[in-house]
């Protein structure tokens, strides 16, 4: 939800579901219209660190920190757009605590897939079709999801804050409980599962 770019850290909470139409409710009013994005998740089997290719960019979050509730600590650490070059790929790696595979000098989004990917058995490509609606809850940002993987169409309600009481306090409003916490990755993982 946040701006990629920033390397802010920001406690998250989500959940997913067949239908959180109520949930969503509670949220109030959507800040804009929803934002439809077809992404690339890149499951990670090794690491608990987060990647996944959005409007034509590679993106990395690391996952710093998780509290006795289950909520989790993220931070933005890796963004660049195709063609990426062997450095950007090592510090992708890097920053997804991976050892990346012999690279050359520059690929674009086939050849990282065809190569880079291929090569690395930790990391798994899933297809992942959304249409987010943003929003404001009690001094966080929020988000609801409705989620396409493969067959499977899931809903889900995520809220964030880099002061982990506030985003305490927005749930507790919301009458959700923080150990529920599921990360989106975690999240497709599972919806793949019931498809395989």
């Amino acid at each position: 939800m946040n701006d990629p770019a920033s390397d802010a850290p920001r406690w998250e909470w989500r959940i997913f579901g067949a239908d959180l139409a109520a949930l969503e409710a509670r949220l109030g009013t959507p800040l804009d219209a929803p934002r439809r994005s077809d992404e690339i998740y890149l499951l990670n089997s090794a690491t608990p660190h987060s990647a996944k290719i959005r409007s034509g960019a590679l993106e990395v979050k690391r996952l710093l920190q998780v509290d006795g509730d289950g909520l989790e600590l993220w931070r933005p650490a890796f963004r660049a757009e195709f063609p990426l070059g062997s450095e950007h790929l090592a510090r992708a790696a890097a920053a997804l605590a991976l050892h990346p595979p012999p690279l050359r000098a520059a690929y674009d989004q086939d050849g990282f897939f065809t190569e880079v990917v291929a090569a690395c058995r930790a990391l798994r490509p899933v297809s992942v079709r959304k249409a987010r609606r943003r929003y404001t809850f009690r001094g966080c940002a929020a988000e609801a999801v409705r989620v396409q993987i493969g067959a499977v169409p899931l809903d889900s309600v995520a809220v964030e804050s880099a002061d982990p009481a506030r985003l305490r306090e927005a749930l507790r409003a919301l009458g959700v409980d923080a150990r529920l916490n599921v990360n989106f990755p975690k999240g497709v993982e599972r919806a793949v599962a019931l498809v395989t």
